[in-house]
């Protein structure tokens, strides 16, 4: 028997999800989703439980990944799923040092649209939990609904073949195939035009910023490094003065843009003036603390990454107030963000490593993560894989982290979801 034989006789049924590219308001009808919040029947609690960040160990309603009608997933006649009810996934979104984070997946007969929305708990941990690594700053918990919710993105369904192997030119190459079966040939490959971007680039750029939500956001973000910046100093060295002052300007001059903005609609357009203005503004911050490497915490760098994670989370924003919102951003920055998300050409080496530069999310089959998780569970059930994606604000968007909840076969069998586990890996 060849190698190709032998790989073939390891193929399980499975299903592909796929998300939308862009969210949709919370009052969508989708019956199955990532993000947003549970439709919960009202016998089922939010679950809780004990959650580390930084340090600190904290009791908390966990974040709310996922809701998936089993009815509209495909298997009939071969699945091992309920052939119908909702599930509903849960865990904490603090990743770092945590390869099995605390989750609950909760189960019930009826359909995923039975049930209205439930509200959020006082108690829900923040995205990456509090002062946790991935957290993003400039969202504050008590303002912004996205600090603790999830964007809400519909899902869908789609069969194939999944493999067992590891580093396999064979197995990428029937890895592939099965996967373009299923999703097509794929895009060309192309660039995400906000990651990397220079400083000069976006000087020239006169798309930004395009809403006052925006300028907000970036304000914010810029704020919340020059107070940390001057509360901290350069990890336990004392601020030179000059750098002190430099850190007061800063924060003088964008507590004026917050006051300004607070005054004004958030979804309203900029003048072209007032565009202008910003952007110098913006690139004075950048070049000051480029003068202060080495003094302080920040680099300039982290002021340039988060005005694209900025534009990028507006436009959520106003795709989730309305569906034909995005439609008054760029053009070209809706396109990047949509992009994101659409499947991209395999090469020989993604397949072999099974790892692509699109998100593989899946249910059943075997999965697939940097590390052996999947081999720790060759014996389990695997519920829901969900790979790094953009879609998640900074807690799960790398692309090299792998997010599994795993189940015994035998509790599948008699509906009993009390003890899944979740395992997470990153290359």
């Amino acid at each position: 028997m060849s190698e190709r034989d032998d790989i073939e006789e390891t193929a399980l049924p499975a299903v592909l999800v796929r998300r939308s590219d862009l969210p949709v308001p919370l009052a969508h009808p989708a019956r199955s989703f990532f993000g947003g919040l549970p439709k919960l029947p009202p016998h089922l609690d939010w679950p809780v439980a004990e959650v580390r960040a930084d340090e600190a160990l904290e009791i908390v309603a966990l974040t709310f990944v996922a809701q998936i009608d089993l009815a509209e997933v495909p298997g009939t006649g071969w699945s091992p799923l309920p052939p119908r009810g909702t599930l509903y996934f849960f865990c904490s979104s603090v990743f770092v040092g945590e390869g099995h984070p605390p989750c609950r997946v909760l189960y019930s007969p009826a359909h995923g649209g039975a049930y209205a929305d439930r509200a959020p708990p006082p108690n829900l941990m923040p995205l990456a939990g509090t002062n946790g690594d991935r957290q993003v700053r400039w969202l504050n918990p008590d303002l912004d609904l996205h600090s603790k919710v999830e964007f809400k993105y519909p899902i869908s369904f789609l069969p194939f073949r999944d493999f067992y192997f590891h580093q396999d030119a064979v197995g990428g190459e029937l890895m592939i195939k099965e996967l373009c079966k299923a999703l097509g040939p794929g895009e060309p490959p192309e660039n995400d035009l906000l990651q990397f971007r220079s400083v000069t680039t976006y000087e020239k750029d006169e798309d930004w910023p395009f809403n006052w939500l925006l300028v907000t956001h970036v304000v914010r973000s810029v704020l919340s490094y020059v107070q940390r910046d001057l509360k901290f100093g350069y990890f336990g060295k004392p601020l030179a003065d000059e750098a002190t002052v430099e850190l007061k300007r800063l924060r003088t001059s964008a507590i004026g843009w917050l006051e300004r903005c607070r005054a004004l609609t958030p979804m309203d357009d900029v003048d072209p003036n007032t565009k202008a203005t910003f952007r110098s503004w913006w690139i004075d911050v950048v070049r000051a603390y480029e003068r202060m490497d080495g003094q302080v915490r920040t680099y300039a760098g982290e002021i340039v990454d988060d005005l694209g994670n900025a534009i990028n989370h507006t436009i959520r924003c106003m795709a989730t107030s309305d569906v034909d919102a995005p439609d008054e951003a760029p053009l070209s920055y809706v396109a990047n963000l949509e992009r994101q998300n659409l499947w991209t050409t395999p090469s020989v080496e993604d397949g072999q490593r099974r790892h692509f530069r699109t998100a593989i999310h899946q249910m059943l089959g075997y999965g697939s993560g940097p590390q052996d998780a999947t081999e720790e569970h060759l014996e389990d059930m695997l519920l829901l894989q969900i790979q790094g994606d953009p879609a998640f604000f900074n807690w799960h968007s790398d692309i090299g982290g792998v997010l599994h909840f795993w189940i015994d076969r035998d509790a599948l069998a008699q509906r009993d979801f009390s003890h899944v586990v979740a395992t997470y890996e990153c290359d």
